[in-house]
């Protein structure tokens, strides 16, 4: 355009638009007055400078000035512009910007604009676009691409639980201004599905998926079902269906064939301006969907099909006009993984330093370079190049644990290889020493792992009860209230985030998305204070579990800890004992080990009014499974504490057999709770922090009893206008009681524990004074042990009920908020106040898990983590509903232990009190004495004070 002058147009001090002049002193300003103006050239000037793509221009009289107005959108956001162009003195003028501005464009133009109305300009805007146009505000749009941007680059450091904070907040002022129907809402909606994927949290990722496919189906740009397609396939192969993420992944590649081959390579900028195209080198594009679906090929064993497919990305990418350098990186790696697969060491090896090398020089040593290195390590691995493989996978993890908090960067899977690696070569070691520091090397490694639903609120309460620092105490207790919090509003955020348009709520989208702002800054400020004001408790500002040695001595020479690293094929057990480590395969899957679970448990079901047979066989064949290459050292183990996760978290290891069964008699099975006592951890930092932070005394109040609240009563009047459906605050329907039959042998349980305990003082509440406001009163945090014998309600099992809760007696009114409503949930008992030493659950399925938002472990699930959130020191819990006699005799026995020794450790005493179920015959059967599990580090006892001194 000439000798064009540009300058910036500025709003709050942002740059909101551009201001051009072209100069043109050959005709007088009257000549020039009926000249066409240049449409042509300021489209393709806009296009060349600005990124942003015109239509058709529209004559206006504004101002007192003739102008023409062109209608545009940016390439890189899609958001709508505006171009008014006019003649003045001086020659051409042009103002661009955002359509919100344009009186002040037509105002930088000449245009008087002093007796318009914002209603009237409002209106001419209206009318330009074919659809309904937002006038938003450069901080809106500002907002959008920082929140996006930030989200991205958190997705890069693996860190997807930041990304997915910047992604719902792009989102909420996206969505408020354009709704989905937009080429950006959907693309932001396609981040986010599959930052949830690498979550693990599919079920939301496949909700997102399912509402933003149908706007993608009916988009006009080939390109938008092309990539919905790739992320279809990178979804299910995160979920490990790599047979459906194959058909996906091809489709995808076809959809870009397409689109490669056609001279139509459309880009339109949104879904409801259908008009617009800007052609585009889809060849990039084309090359990356090959190779995903390359890897995704070496997933289903098709390593022939896979090198010609990442062998033809890369012919394709070098074929084309634009080389993104960090997509060759990714190319040369899966031809490196592809290489290998089909013996090509030599090759593999070299793609793999090719890609990096690059991958080193355009972003350093970050996430990108810790998926490189993985599979370097794998495919040496697979050449039986174990010390090179040990090499690959060190660097790898190094790496990995210099990334923020959350990130994911290695899953289990991956780190399965370099366990084979490592056990192989500490097999041909002669020295000890050698071999314990590998084996120290693997259990460091294991412990970055992505566990899904790993958290920090679980290691956080273990610290809330360190009493010689209470200053220390409360920070942790706020903290934690403050992620609890930040959990909620997640889950209320991606309830409206998943609905549909024509069902979604806006304006709360917009008040929850603040909302998790700013608890989020808070729980940020909180981590800050903790590392700053007691940086021994440094490592809660990372993911990773305790040092070895640190683990090791916490314990003591007779007891070992268990946890276990189960993969999709394959699984490991890591037995620590104070003296060394043992880290062994476990030849079973997450699958296979669901499969053989379910099948015990179903042995500890009635069934037409009896209890079904329990397989002694495979009892002792899951031990075998598990422990049998450690049974030797095991043998010597006097207390086993245990870590256990996915389908491991349902099993209550007391049941499983040390041998093989002589006969059919459970009272001469070898039970393994017959040669030690077992303690279920929550993990392995909650077990060092509980073990390192022993309170110095018992809260002053012995015991809180809660027995057969009274679940029957006259159901209170509704409104005429009320009608009894689910309410989104939770509050529980009168309704839910109806279903609950009353538990009067309760009283005489607690009863009988109080008595056994020997003590005095007790506050035992049932029938209509067993309700929710005793959890409320204020003196919780006084009790020593809390005790509560009713109904644990699932989700299901009653109308709206969404989370595990217990069941406390029925109001005689109609709650007004969950506080009053006589069930308390496990979101509610998390943000409670508990001091005691040990929390009995004496209902059915108090350990059973769920989909509560509170959740954060598999190895205390449902009700039981929430206890023990809210600051439980040690719990009690029953995996099943148990008769009542049977719970009252195992209960009596345990605690009758108790009195008669008060520096007895709770898991010993129930080892010993099973140990009597089993002796007689009416109760050898494991439904009777094995539901219960104890939960805690092992070492405590219900009187700390008798046990400190």
């Amino acid at each position: 355009m000439g000798d064009a002058v540009q300058s910036g147009i500025l709003c709050a001090n942002e740059r909101a638009g551009l201001m051009v002049r072209v100069s043109d002193q050959s005709q007088s300003a009257a000549q020039r007055s009926h000249d066409p103006l240049p449409v042509d050239q300021v489209t393709e000037f806009l296009l060349a400078n600005q990124r942003s793509i015109c239509g058709d221009a529209v004559d206006l009289s504004w101002g007192g000035l003739q102008l023409r107005a062109l209608k545009c959108r940016s390439v890189d956001d899609s958001w709508p512009m505006i171009a008014l162009i006019s003649y003045d003195a001086a020659g051409l003028q042009v103002a661009y910007g955002m359509p919100a501005a344009f009186p002040y464009l037509a105002h930088v133009i000449g245009a008087d604009v002093s007796s318009v109305s914002r209603q009237d300009a409002a209106s001419l805007v209206a009318g330009l676009w074919p659809t309904p146009v937002p006038l938003a505000s450069v901080a809106d749009r500002r907002r959008i691409k920082d929140s996006w941007s930030a989200a991205r680059k958190a997705s890069v450091k693996l860190d997807f639980a930041t990304a997915q904070e910047q992604l719902d907040a792009a989102l909420e002022v996206q969505t408020r201004l354009f709704g989905d129907a937009d080429f950006t809402t959907t693309a932001l909606l396609l981040d986010l599905a599959m930052v949830l994927a690498y979550q693990e949290d599919f079920e939301a990722s496949q909700a997102i998926i399912r509402r933003a496919g149908p706007l993608i189906d009916q988009s006009p740009r080939a390109e938008d079902r092309a990539r919905l397609a790739g992320y279809q396939a990178s979804i299910a192969a995160l979920q490990g269906d790599h047979v459906v993420a194959s058909e996906f992944a091809k489709n995808a590649t076809d959809k870009w064939r397409q689109i490669t081959g056609s001279d139509d390579q459309q880009a339109l900028l949104s879904l409801f301006q259908a008009d617009e195209i800007q052609a585009t080198d889809a060849q990039p594009e084309l090359a990356l969907s090959l190779a995903r679906e390359a890897a995704i090929l070496l997933k289903v064993n098709d390593p022939v099909s896979a090198y010609a497919k990442v062998s033809e990305a890369l012919f394709v990418l070098n074929s084309s006009r634009v080389k993104p350098p960090i997509w060759r990186s990714e190319i040369l790696g899966v031809l490196g993984e592809a290489s290998s697969a089909i013996g090509r060491a030599s090759a593999a090896e070299a793609f793999f330093e090719k890609a990096i090398s690059l991958r080193r020089s355009l972003q350093g040593d970050g996430a990108g370079m810790v998926r490189l290195l993985l599979a370097k390590g794998r495919a040496y691995q697979r050449e039986e190049m174990n010390a090179n493989a040990i090499i690959s996978f060190r660097q790898a993890i190094k790496i990995a644990k210099e990334l923020p908090r959350g990130s994911v960067a290695v899953r289990v899977d991956e780190l399965i290889p370099f366990a084979k690696a490592v056990l192989a070569e500490a097999e041909a070691m002669s020295s000890e020493d050698d071999k314990l520091g590998l084996m120290t090397e693997l259990y460091d490694a294991f412990q970055i792992a992505f566990v899904p639903g790993r958290d920090e609120v679980i290691d956080l309460a273990s610290l809330q009860m360190a009493d010689a620092d209470p200053q220390l105490a409360k920070l942790v207790s706020n903290l934690k209230q403050s992620i609890l919090a930040q959990s909620e509003l997640q889950g209320k955020v991606a309830i409206e985030r998943e609905k549909p348009a024509a069902e979604r709520d806006d304006k709360l989208f917009e008040l929850l998305t603040k909302r998790l702002e700013d608890q989020t800054i808070q729980s940020a400020r909180l981590r800050d204070l903790l590392k700053k004001n007691h940086p021994e408790y440094q490592r809660f500002g990372e993911s990773h579990a305790p040092d070895l040695n640190l683990l090791r001595s916490a314990l003591k020479h007779d007891e070992a800890l268990a946890s276990f690293l189960i993969g999709r094929d394959a699984s490991f057990l890591q037995l620590v004992m104070r003296d060394r480590i043992y880290i062994t395969p476990i030849a079973a899957g997450e699958e296979d080990l669901s499969r053989i679970v379910r099948g015990l448990r179903k042995g500890l079901e009635i069934e037409g009014g009896s209890v079904n047979e329990f397989n002694l066989e495979d009892s002792h064949l899951l031990y075998q499974t598990l422990f049998g290459a450690v049974s030797e050292p095991l043998s010597r183990v006097k207390r086993l504490i245990v870590v256990p996760n996915g389908p491991l978290s349902t099993l209550p290891f007391g049941t499983l057999l040390t041998g093989f069964p002589t006969s059919d008699d459970y009272r001469d099975a070898p039970w393994l709770v017959k040669r030690m006592a077992i303690t279920h951890a929550p993990s392995v930092v909650s077990f060092v922090n509980l073990r390192s932070t022993r309170p110095a005394k018992a809260p002053g109040k012995p015991f809180l009893g809660i027995a057969n609240p009274r679940f029957s009563g006259p159901a209170p009047a509704l409104p005429a206008d009320a009608a009894p459906s689910c309410n989104p605050e939770g509050i529980a329907l009168h309704s839910r009681f109806d279903s609950l039959e009353q538990l009067p042998d309760t009283i005489d349980e607690v009863r009988s524990v109080i008595a056994s305990l020997r003590v005095d003082g007790a506050d035992l509440f049932s029938d209509r004074s067993a309700k929710e406001e005793v959890f409320r009163n204020g003196s919780l945090n006084q009790y020593n042990l809390i005790y509560v014998a009713t109904h644990a309600v699932m989700p299901g099992e009653v109308a709206c009920q969404r989370e595990p809760g217990i069941a406390l007696a029925r109001p005689s009114e109609i709650a007004s908020s969950r506080a009053t409503d006589g069930f308390l949930d496990a979101s509610e008992v998390a943000a409670l106040q508990i001091s005691a030493n040990l929390v009995v659950l004496s209902a059915c399925n108090t350990a059973t898990g769920s989909n509560s938002t509170v959740q954060k472990g598999d190895a205390l699930s449902g009700l039981a983590e929430s206890f023990f959130v809210a600051g439980a020191r040690s719990l009690l819990v029953t995996h099943w509903q148990v008769p009542s006699a049977a719970t009252a005799s195992l209960m009596r026995d345990m605690f009758s232990a108790i009195g008669a020794d008060r520096m007895l450790a709770t898991d010993t005493a129930l080892q010993r009190a099973q140990g009597l179920a089993i002796d007689n015959a009416d109760t050898a059967h494991p439904f009777f004495w094995g539901a219960f599990s104890f939960v805690g580090s092992g070492t405590e006892t219900v009187f700390v004070n008798e046990a400190v001194s």
